[in-house]
């Protein structure tokens, strides 16, 4: 066999082993897809089940708590914003003191230079430094302001939690199981939706990788096809050429 005819060999075993490891995976993928799906369904059924009985023993009482609960899932997302600027306040205090220091510096460096042109260069090196100041200045006090603004909306989301608790705590403990497990359902089946999503998007990455394999042989042979015509055209014309001799 010719040099190209063994590349085309090698292509064809790779694209098979391809077309092999692709559809191995997409019947793997599907299976799991498939699998999700039904544990998603049965969730749901489970989810409404639950849900409507509870809500219809207690809807007087969930109609009344409902606000303290809305408030109360979105606290954890509030002080998470408040821990954010208060890094982001801290980094920029930070960022200040180091461009404050270099100022510090670089004055040392001038008094302690004795070189009759170096003040020239000093004085402007520590201008450019002191316009870092300023704008580092300016960043720390607009974190610190989004800082006093997080922590002031996380004292108002307290202080109405806290209202509410008192004028609906009857109705608030009664209710309680029902949000919980409200939010345990939910959680769950938003977790299998992200992981039917992601199965989804392997499997389409299986199914891409193997029709590019499936056009990839179709090429090699294509070539084939076309070598073996030359060679036929080629053995033609050699006969005709010797019958005429």
């Amino acid at each position: 066999m010719t040099e190209g005819g063994d590349d085309q060999l090698v292509s064809i075993r790779k694209q098979l082993e391809n077309l092999n490891d692709a559809t191995d995976d997409i019947n793997s993928y599907e299976m799991k897809l498939e699998s999700v799906k039904r544990q998603f369904c049965e969730t749901q059924l489970m989810f409404n089940k639950e849900i409507s009985g509870i809500a219809k023993k207690l809807a007087k009482q969930i109609s009344k708590s409902r606000p303290f609960f809305e408030l109360k899932s979105r606290e954890t997302e509030i002080r998470k914003f408040v821990q954010q600027a208060a890094a982001e306040f801290e980094r920029q205090k930070t960022a200040v003191e180091m461009a404050r220091e270099q100022v510090q510096l670089l004055h040392q460096s001038l008094n302690n230079n004795l070189e009759s042109d170096a003040e020239k260069h000093y004085v402007d090196v520590i201008g450019q430094q002191l316009d870092l100041v300023r704008e580092a200045e300016d960043e720390c006090l607009k974190a610190e302001k989004m800082h006093a603004a997080r922590v002031r909306d996380l004292l108002q989301l307290e202080m109405a939690i806290k209202k509410l608790s008192q004028e609906h705590g009857s109705s608030i403990k009664k209710a309680r199981p029902y949000y919980e497990r409200k939010e345990v359902l939910t959680r769950t089946m938003n977790s299998q939706l992200e992981l039917m999503s992601i199965l989804e998007s392997e499997v389409q990455e299986r199914k891409d990788s193997y029709s590019d394999s499936m056009r990839a042989l179709e090429q090699i042979s294509d070539q084939i096809h076309q070598e073996r015509s030359s060679q036929s055209s080629l053995a033609q014309s050699s006969d005709a050429d010797s019958d005429s001799s």
